[in-house]
């Protein structure tokens, strides 16, 4: 029995002993061999728990993170610029396809509601629309109305719109579609009563929306005179209102009283007053 007590007391001590001993074998570690080998703090590093050194690895991979994300970004962008290209010429081959090449979009041409154009009636399509400019591809609507400019017994003048002076600097002005909109606009931000504007942005066909068609500029409109004969022609021909002699409001402003017009019996520009009931004949780019 004796020997047995000796013989666990001497296993426990050796336990003890071995134990003392691992725990003096263990060291910290350095900072160095933990791979903090900076002397100096940096953006994203991490310190070293045992010192005053840091890892830079972190700051360095959040670096490259930032950089691979910007070239990912730069070629999206790009591939995004080629589909668009690619949508473009897509479009452009099916209204060739449609028929709508520029040969065939000669002045008095017939628009159809699939934006196709022909010189001669085509039985199985919807008329929209004369061609008036083949350089511009504009159209003029089958359809026209009496309306005044402004429907206001005062001032008005929309100020994103130049006020034109002479008749030379407004039969250069083409811009029809964006006069239209800023005129539109401003009506109806300061609830003024402006006929031709609500008339030619609420005008649709088949084909076309609200919006797609507008007043034209004094230089489209005179366009449109210039061409009057095979207008109303081919506006005979497919049953469209023909243009009449009589004076046609323009979307270039003169004034804060009168705006442009010209009168399709002689040729003659106006500087009119806006409340005028004249003609408005839409015009649709396309």
């Amino acid at each position: 029995m004796r020997k047995i007590l000796l013989y666990s007391s001497a296993l426990v001590v050796s336990g003890l002993l071995s134990g003392v001993a691992e725990a003096a074998c263990i060291q910290t570690p350095s900072c160095s061999s933990l791979g903090y080998t900076s002397s100096q703090s940096c953006n994203g590093g991490i310190k070293c728990p045992f010192g005053n050194a840091w890892n830079c690895t972190a700051s360095d991979l959040s670096t490259q993170i930032t950089e691979l994300t910007n070239k990912i970004t730069e070629q999206t962008n790009k591939i995004t610029e080629i589909t668009n290209k690619i949508t473009t010429i897509e479009e452009k081959i099916v209204t060739i396809e449609n028929g709508a090449s520029s040969s065939n979009c000669t002045v008095g041409a017939i628009l159809y509601s699939d934006m196709s154009c022909d010189p001669s009636v085509v039985v199985s399509k919807k008329p929209i629309g004369v061609v008036f400019d083949r350089a511009n591809r504009l159209a003029i609507a089958l359809d026209t109305a009496r309306r005044p400019w402004l429907n206001e017994h005062k001032f008005l003048d929309v100020p994103s719109l130049p006020n034109i002076a002479s008749e030379s600097v407004a039969v250069a002005d083409w811009q029809g579609k964006n006069n239209t909109r800023l005129a539109f606009e401003y009506c109806k931000a300061n609830r003024y009563d402006c006929p031709a504007f609500w008339y030619v942005n609420r005008y649709k066909t088949e084909g076309t929306l609200a919006g797609d068609w507008y007043l034209p500029a004094m230089g489209e409109l005179n366009a449109i005179y210039q061409n009057i004969d095979v207008l109303n022609t081919a506006l005979g021909t497919i049953g469209g209102t023909k243009l009449p002699l009589y004076g046609h409001w323009s979307s270039s402003e003169s004034s804060n009283y009168g705006a442009w017009s010209l009168d399709f019996d002689n040729g003659n520009a106006g500087n009119g007053d806006k409340i005028g009931d004249w003609y408005v004949r839409p015009v649709l780019a396309f």
